[in-house]
């Protein structure tokens, strides 16, 4: 079986709080999600992100905790690995150099996927993309 690729976002500039847009995701059954921060700007900008998943085509939406998160800065010597379930793909992390986070997923739970993310601090600014590889 092959994988399939899914673009959840396209590289943009966000600024506040949201989520990506819907995918259906019927045949898929594990995942691996990666966010790629490539700019930056304001006070203490700071970005949380996970999946979340309808069952009922996208009314109701529920967090999927991943199996093991992994970041990957491309300034630094070395990533941190977490290989405890949890919720965030990226937890409440002040962004100071340019990163790319993983998240793997032994299963989807569900037939409907999206991203959703905070961003807070002070006039803070966000450069990102994400996608979804699965089979």
């Amino acid at each position: 079986m092959s994988a399939t690729r899914i673009e959840m976002l396209a590289s943009a500039t966000q600024s506040a709080t949201g989520n990506s847009a819907a995918f259906s995701v019927p045949t898929l059954s594990m995942a691996m999600i990666g966010v790629d921060i490539t700019a930056f700007s304001g006070t203490t900008p700071t970005f949380t992100a996970w999946l979340q998943a309808s069952d009922d085509g996208g009314t109701t939406w529920y967090d999927v905790p991943n199996d093991l998160a992994l970041i990957s800065a491309t300034t630094a010597a070395t990533g941190t690995m977490s290989a405890t379930a949890r919720r965030n793909i990226i937890d409440t992390l002040v962004i100071s150099v340019a990163q790319k986070h993983y998240a793997l997923y032994r299963q989807i739970p569900s037939d409907t996927v999206r991203l959703n993310w905070v961003i807070s601090g002070t006039t803070p600014t966000i450069t990102l993309s994400a996608s979804l590889v699965a089979k």
